[in-house]
């Protein structure tokens, strides 16, 4: 948790760091007073946060409590020190506690304190701190002895060390006190955040980490400064450590009980994708890192003796990055919120509510936007919960009377203040058109981009770069209508990113036909199908499909660990050429030298920079650590490449049936499935948010600067097959018809497999191949039976002659809410055009026994359920039915299910059902897949009726 919550802090309410030279002083602005950008276009929250004891402020503060008969609260700051204060809006100081640091040889961070139940007469008080990283013993819990006075003070002297574990990241160390009068004690992973669970502890009671551990205080087993309870789930089984209580969790940074039931909730920080909060019983196997929430992460063989149970709730990091555990609330403020439980997210800085009756839950409901970083939850002795802020201040929910009704928020781009005349884009007064060096690929799009800040205030650049309230960033996307002719251009949308009280929020406004005015699209996003004159399309014209982005894909990309401004930052802005008054909006006129950002359509810079430029332009907001993307790949160009986890490195994500597969193969685009995903359309292409066509220069770029690579493995075959496929092409090049007597055997060779048609497709994008053989090969695809092949190809076909599909944008209400027809489903499953079921499932002793028996699929599920499992099949992956890649010595790669494993060797079913043995000595790596071996999004090439007879189908096999 440190490690977010230091990177984190980077980001909370700045873009970047400024140049450190000091720049020169401020220019003159305009003011903007136009503004009617505030607020929200969502129903008013229920409350809102007040800061109180405003006379006090902390220095990274972690944990808030309060001691049993005190009318004291107690902040532990994560540089050692502890300080109490009486709770008094009126206190004026806190007084030192204890200082660990000072009196603890080594201490490097606290993290949590709880007094003991009969502190009263004991004066026990226990304190999580931990030493430096990667020590045996380095991460503790420790008693101490309170010496009575006013105010209170730890005796340093009187630590008692009652237990250790490892440090070294993703400590967890929250302690509470159970009703029981137990000390539970949460444990993290023991490690970074990436690969997740280095230690492969998740699973494993044997030790300490990823657990919650409960301990008896009052007395003591020999050699210990505790007893084990005798109640405890893993007491008796063997190689199990007794303390564990329950296990599966990440990072659980914060933990506490319902004062109703006695059940412990604990806020476990997620890993890529998901923020999680589990009701935690005795023995619970909270599942990581087999699975990050319901989605798998690591599903081997390896697990613990109890079953994976779901979280209560799990929140996608379009929402939350960084989950904060909480408090149910008790107190008689805020009767509205009495029994529920109040938790929040460090990142977004969100609170939810959620009520649970012992069965499901109601909730979770957003009450309010905290505007800082959560970092902990405490309740005075009334009841009361108070929110701590990592920033150093204490703050509590008061009911939101206060709030700008939704229908103030402009519903018109014209209502926003921004402009001075809209259908010219003639900005008002105070508002600053802006240029940034290098621009992302946006399906043919152009961009201009203005700033507006409110009033007469500036950004903060003395230091970090700090935006004053209700700053907005506009961005609006123009189309060529006719392809190459600029006077066609049609503007499409203007987005907003609004800085509201902490938080970046985007929206999207749709532009009218007559471009007089654009409208607010609908949070859920809207699609547009527009007709595009393109010479170069068959028959001289093209449809596009233009997505306008929901507000909860706006901050897939501008999400906090990415800075959340893409283009609006140092190396990213023209200030050199910027016009005063761009220069002006800085307190202090920024320096023009920051390290520019380099263009990866400038020739000029060697091919290496300009492709590692362009996948952080159009990749790395996504891939880089905690901000969403599923695979260990970071893109951003500030790491080496090495750093990168790209190169040799095998896919964790589908290998597109391409042999000996690798994100990155060096020397051979062929191979390389970052190549691919660039170069199709449709499922598993990339970028996944804000685009849907392909880049072809930016595809031009990536795969010249792989052949670049110095080769890995896989060399020697690389070249002998590349010099066929070139001897194709060749042959291709050459013909001046298309009949299948002069291409035939050329065509079908680069059609044999996916890494053959990229070589194809590389030769269309470059213009080797005449236009009667083009139009030729594109017969041929259509009627190509592996997707994997047709899917390169579909995207030279004009958009009217695709079948109409489901996309990527699937609303499974919309299939839901269609009758299926069973027979025809059951011609969906079998069948070769569609996703082809049967070769991978049985029904009835029908199809391929690869994954699980569908017979009685529809006993086990809903209608509901079912189509979830299609859709997102990585949720829940079936025991015994994760997939495994099996590298060998020689340089052979298999993929299937583990049959066997022994000391002899490994036995792997492939997809046919066809099962391979290898021998032990021949094995250099067998990694489990972290996703499920059936492919994600295998519903978009099909129609919404094909898919509710698919579902409907399944539904019937009971």
């Amino acid at each position: 948790m440190t490690a977010v919550v230091l990177g984190l802090a980077l980001f909370a309410g700045i873009l970047a760091a400024a140049d450190p030279v000091p720049p020169g002083p401020a220019l003159a602005r305009v003011p903007w007073t136009t503004s009617r950008v505030s607020g929200s276009p969502q129903a008013p929250l229920p409350y809102r946060v007040e800061r109180v004891f405003p006379k006090l402020a902390f220095n990274g503060p972690v944990d808030l409590a309060t001691a049993p008969g005190s009318s004291r609260f107690f902040v532990v700051e994560l540089g050692g020190k502890i300080l109490s204060f009486p709770i008094d809006p009126d206190a004026a100081a806190a007084d030192l506690f204890l200082d660990l640091r000072a009196n603890i040889p080594g201490v490097d961070q606290a993290y949590g304190i709880a007094f003991h139940p009969r502190h009263a007469s004991n004066h026990f008080v226990y304190v999580a701190y931990v030493l430096r990283p990667g020590l045996p013993d380095g991460s503790r819990v420790s008693r101490f002895t309170v010496n009575p006075g006013d105010p209170p003070r730890a005796d340093p002297a009187s630590e008692k060390i009652l237990i250790t574990w490892p440090s070294g990241g993703h400590n967890g160390e929250c302690i509470q006190f159970g009703p029981d009068g137990c000390l539970y004690i949460s444990t993290g992973d023991g490690a970074g955040p990436d690969p997740p669970d280095r230690l492969d502890t998740g699973q494993d009671i044997g030790d300490l980490l990823a657990s919650v551990l409960r301990i008896d205080v009052d007395h003591a087993d020999p050699g210990k400064g505790y007893r084990v309870p005798p109640d405890n789930p893993f007491l008796r089984t063997p190689g199990a450590r007794p303390e564990v209580w329950a296990y599966g969790l990440r990072n659980p940074f914060k933990m506490s009980f319902d004062p109703g039931t006695g059940e412990l909730w604990v806020g476990d920080v997620g890993y890529e994708k998901w923020e999680l909060i589990h009701r935690v019983r005795a023995g619970g196997n909270y599942g990581w890192s087999v699975v990050e929430g319901r989605q798998s992460i690591k599903p081997g063989p390896v697990r613990g003796p109890s079953p994976v149970t779901p979280p209560v709730v799990d929140h996608p990091h379009s929402e939350a990055t960084c989950i904060i555990g909480g408090r149910f609330y008790t107190g008689g403020r805020l009767p509205a919120l009495t029994g529920a439980y109040v938790y929040g997210d460090y990142a977004s800085a969100r609170l939810w509510a959620l009520r649970h009756d012992g069965q499901r839950v109601a909730g979770p409901q957003w009450i309010a936007n905290a505007g800082f970083n959560i970092i902990s939850f405490a309740a005075d002795p009334a009841g009361e919960l108070y929110i701590l802020n990592y920033g150093g201040t204490l703050h509590r929910l008061v009911p939101n009377t206060e709030t700008t009704p939704p229908d103030t928020f402009p519903r018109r781009l014209s209502e926003t203040g921004l402009w001075a005349s809209t259908p010219d884009l003639g900005p008002a007064p105070g508002v600053v058109p802006y240029s940034i060096r290098a621009e992302p690929w946006a399906d043919h799009a152009t961009a201009r981009r203005w700033v507006g800040l409110p009033g007469d205030a500036r950004i903060d650049n003395t230091n970090q770069w700090v935006f004053p309230k209700d700053t907005v960033l506009a961005k609006t996307l123009s189309l060529e209508m006719e392809r190459g002719r600029a006077s066609s251009l049609r503007r499409l949308e203007t987005q907003l990113l609004h800085y509201d009280r902490g938080l970046w929020r985007g929206y999207t406004y749709r532009w009218n036909p007559g471009q007089t005015d654009a409208t607010l699209v609908p949070d859920e996003g809207a699609d547009e199908v527009l007709e595009v004159a393109d010479p170069r399309a068959p028959g001289g014209r093209s449809r596009q499909t233009w997505h306008y982005p929901s507000r909860s894909e706006c901050v897939r990309c501008h999400n906090p660990y990415a800075g959340a401004l893409l283009g609006f930052n140092p190396r990213q802005l023209e200030t050199e050429s910027a016009p005063p008054t761009l220069r002006a909006l800085f307190a202090r006129s920024p320096d023009a030298a920051a390290g520019r950002f380099p263009d990866p359509r400038d020739p000029a810079l060697d091919l290496a920079t300009r492709a590692r430029a362009y996948l952080h332009l159009n990749c790395a907001h996504c891939h880089r650590e905690h901000s969403g993307g599923a695979v260990a790949a970071r893109m951003s160009m500030d790491l080496t490449l090495a750093e990168t986890r790209m190169v040799d490195a095998v896919p964790s994500q589908g290998t597109f049936a391409i042999p000996d597969a690798r994100v990155i193969a060096p020397g051979d685009p062929g191979r390389s499935t970052l190549f691919y995903r660039i170069s199709k359309t449709g499922p598993g292409h990339m970028p996944q948010i804000g685009t849907a066509l392909v880049d072809v220069p930016g595809e031009i770029l990536v795969h010249d600067w792989i052949r670049t690579l110095s080769p890995g493995s896989g060399g020697v075959a690389a070249d002998g097959e590349r010099a066929a496929h070139e001897e194709c092409l060749r042959r291709l090049g050459e013909s001046a018809v298309g009949t299948p007597a002069t291409i035939g055997p050329p065509v079908e060779r680069l059609m044999s497999s996916p890494r053959a048609a990229l070589a194809l497709v590389d030769a269309m994008n470059r213009g080797r191949i005449p236009a009667p053989v083009w139009e030729a090969i594109l017969r041929r695809a259509n009627t190509e039976t592996n997707a994997m092949v047709r899917d390169l190809f579909e995207r030279f076909l004009p958009e009217g002659q695709r079948a109409v599909t489901l996309g990527a944008r699937i609303k499974p209400d919309e299939i839901l809410g269609l009758r299926g027809d069973p027979d025809q489903g059951r011609n969906v499953f079998f069948g070769e055009a569609g996703p082809q079921c049967f070769r991978c499932h049985q029904v009835l002793g029908q199809g391929t026994a690869f994954g699980p028996d569908l017979s009685l699929v529809g006993r086990k599920y809903d209608r509901a359920a079912l189509l979830d499992q299609i859709l997102y099949p990585s949720k829940i992956i079936a025991p015994g039915f994760g997939g495994y890649q099996l590298e060998t010595v020689d340089e052979s790669s298999y993929a299937g299910i583990l049959v066997r494993r022994d000391a002899t060797g490994v036995v792997l079913r492939d997809a046919t059902g066809h099962d391979t043995a290898i021998a032990a000595a021949r094995i250099r790596s067998l990694s489990p897949h972290a996703a499920s071996l059936m492919p994600e999004q295998l519903l978009q090439g099909m129609s919404s009726q094909h898919a509710a007879d698919l579902v409907d189908y399944l539904a019937t096999l009971r």
